[in-house]
């Protein structure tokens, strides 16, 4: 089933005015038979100049598109902040965390069972770097979120 361009279903021809050939006047605007204009669709469909606005009532200036776009740059700015300064922070951690694991000593590991974990401190910075890269990318993204916020 098909939905009509003016979200009518099941509307029926109607005669032309001028010939009284049958057509869809809810699809067409001019009678295909002698491009006579609907009179239904005439009246129902304003002029494209004086067609009123539906959102608002006032009209749109330029310092409001300026407006909307700040604060559409400052929302997409917060996301991306948020996602490089995550990056950073978790490469960042993943690298110390790879080093700390170069001090395992695998012959001593397998043999005795010591020195089998990475070094403490370095897995310790790798734990805070990750943290604070958390901590620092949520607060970097929500204050440039606020920034787009409406005034």
């Amino acid at each position: 089933m098909s939905k009509s361009k003016s979200n009518v279903w099941n509307t029926a021809p109607v005669p032309c005015n001028q010939c009284g050939r049958f057509y869809r006047a809810d699809l067409i605007s001019k009678c295909p038979g002698c491009a006579a204009r609907s009179q239904a669709k005439a009246a129902e469909k304003p002029p494209v100049g004086k067609m009123p606005r539906a959102n608002s009532s006032t009209e749109t200036t330029l310092e409001d598109l300026v407006r909307a776009q700040n604060r559409t740059t400052h929302a997409v700015r917060a996301f991306v902040r948020f996602l490089f300064i995550q990056l950073t922070g978790i490469t960042l951690a993943v690298f110390l965390w790879n080093i700390s694991l170069e001090f395992v000593n695998e012959q001593d590991c397998f043999q005795y069972g010591d020195n089998c974990t990475g070094n403490p401190f370095l897995q310790f910075l790798a734990g805070a770097v990750w943290i604070g890269a958390v901590i620092l990318s949520s607060r970097a993204g929500w204050e440039e979120l606020h920034k787009s916020n409406i005034d």
